[in-house]
């Protein structure tokens, strides 16, 4: 579980546990295996914390489940088919698009982010099912590929609704039919006439300023362009970074030592300027 993750449980947690008498707060947490203590002198809040603070991530997490403060979908491991802290994209769709959904997982990688496609990101030995809730629990954002047939699919509706029910954002895109129900309500995108490069580019362009994915796309870009193995590269990804509503100092540090450390960066044309003006602006 990453330590964010942990520090969230821990706190709801206790503001919950809390509430109980002492004798109630020792069972639940001897219950979960977690540990306790019977020499105790200060408050609960500080107990709690306390016994918390060192225990294991499965017991911590069930607890949190127990007590309603989790998904039942969560799993205490970070899931290896995401990409690093690069922002996290389902994109639901039915198997019959599954050439044009990689596609467009390909392409959306070049803005900062990781997309899930069951078909490709499953390992055969693991249990299908497992790694998709896996997926939809640790998702920053989802992306519904409305095909004929998709109303119809009960994972497809699934998945959308864990999105809904995780108030995660959520992008329609139109491929052949029309939003409807609950998906209706979301931003929505014509897929028809569109490729894979020109989807994913709008598909950026509405999480980018979307608070609960943006500030993960731009540091998948910053961390991108520290990386990047090309001029002509360095010059698309600053351009995307141009339009991140979330820059900070750290994105600006990091931009300013790619400068100084990666030819591909320096080297391209305009790219140490902007980056110049781009600090100017935020260290103002």
């Amino acid at each position: 579980m990453h330590p964010s993750e942990r520090i969230k449980h821990i706190k709801e947690i206790t503001k919950e546990l809390s509430k109980e008498e002492w004798a109630l707060l020792d069972l639940t947490l001897k219950q979960f295996s977690l540990p306790w203590s019977d020499q105790w002198g200060g408050d609960k809040e500080s107990y709690i914390i306390e016994m918390l603070s060192t225990a294991n991530d499965e017991p911590l997490l069930e607890l949190a489940k127990h007590l309603g403060l989790a998904s039942q979908l969560e799993a205490p491991n970070e899931p290896e088919f995401w990409s690093g802290g690069e922002a996290r994209v389902f994109l639901s769709h039915l198997a019959k698009n599954k050439i044009e959904t990689s596609e467009l997982r390909d392409e959306l990688k070049s803005y900062g982010m990781t997309a899930f496609v069951a078909h490709e990101d499953i390992e055969p030995t693991k249990q299908w099912q497992t790694e998709i809730e896996s997926a939809l629990s640790t998702m920053d954002a989802l992306v519904a590929l409305l095909a004929p047939g998709f109303k119809e699919s009960n994972w497809c509706d699934q998945e959308v609704g864990v999105a809904i029910g995780r108030q995660l954002p959520i992008i329609a895109v139109r491929q052949g039919l029309d939003p409807y129900g609950f998906i209706g309500k979301y931003q929505a995108l014509q897929g028809k006439g569109r490729n894979s490069k020109q989807l994913a580019k709008a598909i950026f362009e509405l999480f980018a300023p979307m608070p609960v994915i943006g500030p993960k796309i731009t540091t998948s870009l910053v961390q991108l362009l520290s990386e990047s193995y090309s001029f002509e590269r360095s010059k698309t990804l600053i351009e995307h970074i141009k339009e991140s509503k979330y820059l900070n100092s750290k994105h600006i540090a990091a931009m300013k030592d790619a400068v100084k450390n990666n030819s591909q960066v320096y080297g391209s044309w305009g790219v140490p300027e902007q980056i110049k003006v781009l600090a100017e602006s935020i260290e103002s």
